[in-house]
C-alpha cells in the first residue's frame, strides 16, 4: 500500500508532524516501524505475536496513532476494521476474533458469541481519529467513522451508568484495561470463583515467568464474570464499578469528537457529552482530602479509596483540580522509571506483576504533555529495555509480552514530535 500524502494542517490541530528524531533516537524510530510492520495483520494489528494473536481495541487505536506516521491509508483502514466489529447496541468488542486459534483463552466459544468479547474497552478511537486528521488522514474515511464512533460513545452513558452519575462503570476488570488492578479486588472479592467452569490459561505458558500475569484465582473470578454477562443476554453482569480513569477517556474522546464534527461538518451529533462527564467525575468521584479520584462499588454502594494511577489520570483533562492532582501524582508516583500503575505505598504492590505496580508506556503516554520529563523518561526506559508490554518502575527491567504494538506506536508518536 502507498503512504498517503499529508494535507494541509486542519484548525485547531494540536502540534502534529514529522519532526526530526534526535540522534539517540534515530534506531529506535526505525525500530518502531518495524515493529508495526512485523505485527500488521493486513488491516488490522496484533498486540503482540505470542500473547495476544488477535485485535484489542484500544491497542488498535494506539496501533493507529503509530502507523500514521507510516502510511496514513493503513492507520485509517485500522479504525475501520475496528469500527466494524461493533455490537449492534454500539459497545465496540474488546477483542475481535478474525482468525481461530488455540493459542488464546478464552476465545468466542468461552464468552458465547461468534467473533468477538461481549465487552469493551477504554474508547480512545475518537482521539486516535482526531490524531488521524491532525496528520492528514482522508477526512472522507475519517468522516465515515463518526457515526460509528458515536454509537460507541452513547453505548456508555446507556449501558455503563446505572446510577446515572455522568461517569462510567466497568462491568469486567478487563474492561478497563487495567486488568488486576487493586482496584478492583473489593469488588471482585464478591465473585464467587468456585462458580468458574474448567479452563486452560494459555498466557502464562507464553510469558516465561508466571509471576508477572495474574494469579489463578483473579483469573476464575474473570471467568465467572465472562459466563454471567453471558447468561445475563449479554447485559451488564453483577458487576458495576464506577471508574475515574475510564470516564477520563471517555471525556476526551467526547471532546476529541466534537472537533472532529466540526471539522468534517458532522451535524447529527449530540453536544456537551464531555462536559457532563467532567462535571460527574468531580460531583461524584474527585476525592479533596486525598486529591485524586476514588472508584465507586455500584453494586455494594461502597466508595473504593485506592491509590493506583487510574485515581489521577483524569488530570489529563481541563478541570479545576488538574494541577494538585498532577502535583500529588508527581509526588507519589516518580519512581526510577514511572508512572508505575500501583503506588509503591500500597500494601499491593508488586512490580512486576501486570497492572498492580509496572509502568505502562499507554498510561504515560496519556499524561506525559501534563508531567514534564515523563516522554523522555519513558523513550530512554524503551531505547533501554526494549518494545516491552510493560516494565519494572524500580529497575526497568522489561516484563510481559515482547514485541509489543502499542509501546511501539506510542513511542514513534512522541519522536515525531506529536503531544496529546
Amino acid at each position: 500500500m502507498q503512504a498517503s500524502k499529508a494535507a494541509e494542517p486542519v484548525r485547531g490541530a494540536r502540534r502534529t508532524g514529522k519532526a526530526r528524531v534526535e540522534a539517540p533516537f534515530v534506531s529506535l524510530e526505525r525500530a518502531c516501524i518495524d515493529l508495526l510492520r512485523a505485527n500488521d495483520r493486513g488491516g488490522y494489528t496484533v498486540p503482540s505475536p505470542r500473547l495476544y494473536p488477535h485485535q484489542w481495541a484500544w491497542d488498535s487505536a494506539f496501533a493507529a496513532i503509530g502507523w500514521a506516521h507510516i502510511d496514513l491509508d493503513r492507520a485509517v483502514t485500522e479504525l475501520e476494521l475496528l469500527m466494524q466489529g461493533q455490537w449492534p447496541d454500539g459497545r465496540i468488542p474488546h477483542i475481535r476474533f478474525h482468525k481461530p486459534s488455540a493459542d488464546y483463552f478464552p476465545g468466542p466459544d468461552f464468552w458465547g458469541t461468534r467473533d468477538r468479547s461481549s465487552i469493551t474497552q477504554p474508547p480512545v478511537w475518537a482521539s486516535a481519529a482526531r490524531r488521524l486528521l491532525e496528520l492528514g488522514g482522508d477526512g472522507r474515511r475519517i468522516r465515515a467513522l463518526l457515526g460509528p464512533i458515536d454509537r460507541s460513545h452513547q453505548f456508555f452513558r446507556i449501558a455503563r451508568d446505572p446510577l446515572g452519575y455522568d461517569a462510567v462503570a466497568v462491568v469486567h476488570p478487563w474492561e478497563s484495561g487495567l486488568d488486576n488492578s487493586p482496584a478492583w479486588d473489593s469488588a471482585m472479592a464478591a465473585i464467587d470463583p468456585t462458580k468458574a467452569p474448567p479452563f486452560q490459561r494459555v498466557d502464562k505458558k507464553r510469558v516465561g515467568d508466571p509471576s508477572q500475569r495474574p494469579t489463578d484465582d483473579h483469573y476464575k473470578r474473570y471467568v465467572v464474570l465472562v459466563k454471567a454477562i453471558a447468561d445475563s443476554d449479554f447485559g451488564p453482569g453483577p458487576l458495576a464499578v464506577y471508574d475515574p480513569m475510564m470516564t477520563a477517556i471517555l471525556a476526551r474522546a467526547e471532546e476529541d469528537l466534537e472537533w472532529l464534527a466540526d471539522q468534517l461538518g458532522h451535524s447529527e451529533l449530540e453536544r456537551g457529552r464531555g462536559t457532563r462527564l467532567c462535571s460527574g467525575l468531580m460531583s461524584r468521584l474527585y476525592n479533596p482530602a486525598l486529591e485524586r479520584f476514588s472508584y465507586y462499588d455500584a453494586a455494594a454502594g461502597e466508595r473504593l479509596e485506592v491509590d493506583v494511577v487510574g485515581a489521577y489520570l483524569p488530570a489529563m483533562l481541563d478541570l479545576p483540580v488538574s494541577a494538585r492532582v498532577l502535583e500529588r501524582l508527581r509526588q507519589s508516583y516518580w519512581t526510577e522509571w514511572p508512572l508505575p500503575s500501583t503506588s509503591p505505598e500500597h500494601p499491593e504492590f508488586d512490580p512486576v506483576r501486570y497492572w498492580r505496580g509496572p509502568t505502562w508506556v499507554n498510561v504515560n503516554w496519556l499524561v506525559a504533555d501534563r508531567l514534564p520529563g515523563l516522554k523522555e523518561r519513558t523513550l530512554e526506559l524503551i531505547e533501554r529495555s526494549g518494545f516491552c508490554e510493560y516494565f519494572n518502575p524500580l529497575t526497568g527491567e522489561g516484563l510481559g509480552a515482547r514485541e509489543f504494538s502499542w509501546t511501539a506506536a506510542l513511542a514513534l508518536d512522541w519522536l515525531r514530535g506529536c503531544a496529546m
